[in-house]
Formats: C-alpha cells, sequence, structure tokens
C-alpha cells in the first residue's frame, strides 16, 4: 500500500461532517417538540423504526441529553431494504444497524459535506454524498426530509436502511462467480495486489470487470500472455490500474471532474456520465458501470464491463 498514491477526494472533498453550533443549533434543536423517540411515535411512518428501537432497547438512549442526529428510515425504507418483519432480528443483529443510524452532535442539511462520517456504531462509518440532486449515504440511500426537530437532535429522513458491511472486497469478488477470471488473475499478480485489496486503511475503490470483460480482453491479448512470468508487472499494472485510494461511489461522480489517480502509479482514469456512468481507461476507451456501490468492510465495488487499460 506504499505504493498508493493519495488521490481524489483528499483535496476535492471535505472528508468531515460539521455540527451546528451557536444560535444555528436553537433552530434546529427545538426545546418544545418532544425528544427524538416522542417525535418518531408520533409520525406512523416511523412505527417499523420505533418496534426496532424498543427491541433493541434503544429508546431510552435517544431520550437522553444528546444532541443526537438520526438519519431514519421510514416503513417504506426498511421494506426496500427487505426486511418485512423484525421476528427474525435479535436485539444483537438489530443494535449494529440501528446505530448505524444515529450521529452525535446536531446536524443540519445545510451543515453537511460529502465525506467520512462516524456513526454511534463504532465499527462502522458511514459515506456521504452531496450533489445537485440531494444528499446520499453510501451511494445508495436518498436522504428525502430534513430537518425534523427534536428536543434532543434533528431527524433527517431516509428512504432505506443502512446495513452494515460484513465482507472485504477479496471476499465479495471470492463470493461471486461473476468474478472468477478476476479473481484468478489477482492471485497471479505480485502480491502487491492482493495485498491492497485486503488493507482497511482509508477504503479503496475497485472497478471490477466481470468474466465477459476479460474475456473480451483475452481475444487481444491472451490471458497466457498475462500469466507468463515474464508479463508478471504488465498483469499488476493493469489490475492496479482498477483500483482508486479512497471511497468513491456513483453518487460523487457528478462532483468529479479531470483525471483521478489510480493504484499504478502514475496512471489515472476519467469519468463520463453521459448517458449512464462510465469509467475511461487511457487505452481501452470506455466501460459502463452495470452495477454500482457494492459495500465492502475496506471499500467499495462497481461492476464494469470493460477491462481498463493504461
Amino acid at each position: 500500500m506504499t505504493s498508493l498514491k493519495t488521490c481524489l477526494f483528499a483535496a476535492m472533498l471535505a472528508f468531515t461532517l460539521s455540527s451546528c453550533n451557536d444560535d444555528d443549533d436553537d433552530q434546529t434543536v427545538d426545546p418544545g417538540a418532544g425528544n427524538i423517540p416522542a417525535v418518531a411515535s408520533a409520525d406512523p411512518q416511523f412505527s417499523t423504526l420505533v418496534a426496532a428501537l424498543t427491541k433493541a432497547e434503544l429508546v431510552a438512549t435517544l431520550q437522553g441529553a444528546g444532541p443526537f442526529t438520526v438519519f431514519a428510515p421510514n416503513n417504506a425504507a426498511f421494506t426496500a431494504t427487505g426486511i418485512t418483519s423484525l421476528d427474525p432480528l435479535t436485539k444483537d443483529a438489530l443494535t449494529p444497524i440501528l446505530t448505524s443510524h444515529v450521529v452525535s452532535g446536531t446536524v443540519k442539511a445545510a451543515d453537511v459535506k460529502s465525506g467520512t462520517v462516524e456513526t454511534v456504531n463504532t465499527n462502522n462509518d458511514i459515506y456521504l454524498s452531496k450533489n445537485a440532486d440531494g444528499v446520499f449515504i453510501n451511494g445508495k440511500i436518498k436522504v428525502i426530509a430534513t430537518d425534523v426537530a427534536a428536543s434532543n437532535g434533528v431527524i433527517h429522513v431516509i428512504d432505506n436502511v443502512i446495513v452494515p458491511p460484513t465482507r472485504s472486497l477479496v471476499e465479495i469478488a471470492q463470493a461471486d462467480t461473476n468474478f472468477t477470471e478476476l479473481v484468478s488473475l489477482v492471485l497471479a499478480a505480485d502480491p502487491a495486489v492482493a495485498t491492497a485489496l485486503t488493507s482497511a486503511g482509508n477504503g479503496l475503490t475497485v472497478f471490477a470487470p466481470t468474466n465477459a470483460a476479460f474475456r473480451e480482453l483475452y481475444k487481444t491479448t491472451p490471458k497466457a500472455t498475462l500469466l507468463a512470468p515474464a508479463n508478471r508487472a504488465l498483469l499488476t499494472s493493469v489490475l492496479l490500474y482498477h483500483v482508486v485510494p479512497g471511497r468513491v461511489f456513483s453518487t460523487d461522480l457528478p462532483n468529479v471532474s479531470g483525471p483521478v489517480a489510480t493504484a499504478n502509479t502514475g496512471e489515472s482514469v476519467t469519468f463520463d456520465l453521459a448517458g449512464g456512468a462510465k469509467v475511461v481507461g487511457t487505452t481501452s476507451g470506455a466501460s459502463n458501470i452495470t452495477a454500482a456501490n457494492i459495500l465492502a468492510t475496506n471499500g467499495v465495488v462497481h461492476v464494469i464491463d470493460k477491462v481498463l487499460m493504461p
């Protein structure tokens, strides 16, 4: 990882979430309103959330002084996530999910910035993207209503449930039969590639070509050529060209202009959002992003339909 260049959002995005202070707090925290659980209980759209908080024994915590900022999934959000009943979920299962929706401090919508945000779940940060279409969490969860005041904080309504990732980048690739070619090439490349993909650090973004993408590449660059010991450096450079340091979600891309450095030192990619999101390699041209924002414990995966070449 020492060879990986710091790139992109270290300069472009302020990886902080500013909290309100001074007079601004008084405009959001409403002493006359109920506390966060009381406000949620009074709104039928949060009945599933309230039931989940009750089952996880977190109501008393959110009745505390705080202040807290809660990204609150409504009932439709639970359904969209596939949670149609809380019966199968134990307190231990619900707690890391629910605490991933809570941030210490009062954060109004106007104060949200793109970047990493610590939640009260110390094992799971969330990642905010703010663009012309609004605010998104982890690239796919949209904030659909903001600044619902409570006496001990503020609520923002979201359209899906934040579920902490449980698999690393490598584990995601190994578990998906669409990536068998990618996995085999990573194992054949310099160990630095596998080391990079298993590292935590500040996270990575991987543009993962499917088996079909590699089969297309093999028509002009045979797999045997890539696997030849004499070409190990070539294989390594191609694979590292698909890795960008830092977590870059699809909802961050509207804010990106110009080239973005990759883990292949000295090489960069660009993005084209016209007619759908595409990542563009120097000599390979545009590759469509066919599936986006697959969250891992150490980064994010976007599936692409063409191998990128520096």
